[in-house]
């Protein structure tokens, strides 16, 4: 390209140096050549000039380009050294963290803590997901073993410098869950699951499209008082890594399924068909034609 560059640059100055030379020295040659000549040389220059102009944005884009495969790579750097680490936050700095991954969501939500307490509050934004067609998970402690276990009840509540019950509050929570549950998997869109575990967590968080390469999620440790500090973290997926070193965000799973007993998220299932959908599906499998007459 830079040859040729040369080359057409070399054509517009002699054409340049031609028409100079027709003006200064006009009766040279005669018109019927001069005329043409000065055209030709016009022309040729137009087409150099807009070649030029393209090869340049050309170059311009490949600079763009390489220059966005360095960020990549050095984010991409950076994930892996960090095991996917995107940002850490004190107190409430990124309190909005987990609702924008309800939000950027496509496919699946896990959130998981340990009462829910808020979650169960804010049942539209489960329905919203469900809606959309994706699945939510939520991973909480089993209301029954906490009953269980009034002393572990109480600890917590000194923890968390609860006012009121925090057994009742949970209690509550997991029965609006279950109810909500009930109500959102009988339209057959997005579906909610809710895992319980039988042990204590001082963490929550939520992690968006879990298993793909989009996936994200935050992570919140709670330090001791919730309304003192917290100290929370962003991860995201990425490629690499081995089983003794893995993304923290896929730590993180394996950890809530050791808790539940089983892999965390559930399976998505296939979405139900409709009326027509499974009148085809029955025709093909009968052999039938679609429509008949």
């Amino acid at each position: 390209m830079r040859r040729w560059m040369g080359a057409s640059l070399l054509v517009v100055a002699l054409g340049a140096m031609s028409n100079l030379a027709l003006i200064f020295v006009p009766d040279l040659v005669s018109r019927h050549v001069t005329v043409p000549v000065v055209w030709c040389t016009a022309v040729a220059t137009v087409v150099i000039a807009v070649l030029y102009l393209v090869e340049q944005a050309y170059a311009a884009r490949r600079r763009v380009e390489r220059e966005a495969e360095l960020e990549r790579v050095r984010l991409l750097d950076e994930l892996r050294k960090y095991r996917g680490i995107e940002w850490v936050s004190a107190d409430r700095e990124h309190r909005n963290a987990s609702l924008d991954i309800w939000k950027s969501a496509r496919q699946q939500v896990v959130v998981f803590g340990f009462g829910m307490t808020s979650v169960a509050r804010d049942p539209d934004l489960i329905r919203a997901m469900a809606q959309r067609g994706a699945d939510v998970d939520v991973v909480k402690v089993d209301p029954e073993w906490l009953v269980e276990h009034p002393a572990i009840a109480a600890t917590i509540d000194g923890y968390y410098d609860r006012d009121g019950s925090f057994i009742g509050q949970v209690l509550r929570a997991h029965e609006k869950l279950l109810a909500l549950a009930e109500e959102i998997n009988a339209r057959g869109s997005g579906r909610l699951t809710v895992h319980t575990y039988r042990t204590t967590v001082q963490c929550s968080g939520s992690i968006r499209d879990p298993g793909t390469p989009a996936a994200s999620g935050y992570v919140e440790f709670h330090l001791y008082r919730k309304f003192i500090e917290r100290l929370g973290i962003g991860l995201a997926q990425y490629d690499g890594g081995d089983e003794l070193d893995p993304p923290i965000l896929r730590h993180v799973l394996h950890s809530l399924a050791l808790a539940v007993g089983h892999p965390v998220p559930a399976e998505r299932r296939a979405r139900p068909l409709g009326r027509d959908e499974e009148a085809r599906a029955l025709g093909e499998e009968a052999g039938l034609p679609e429509h008949s007459g």
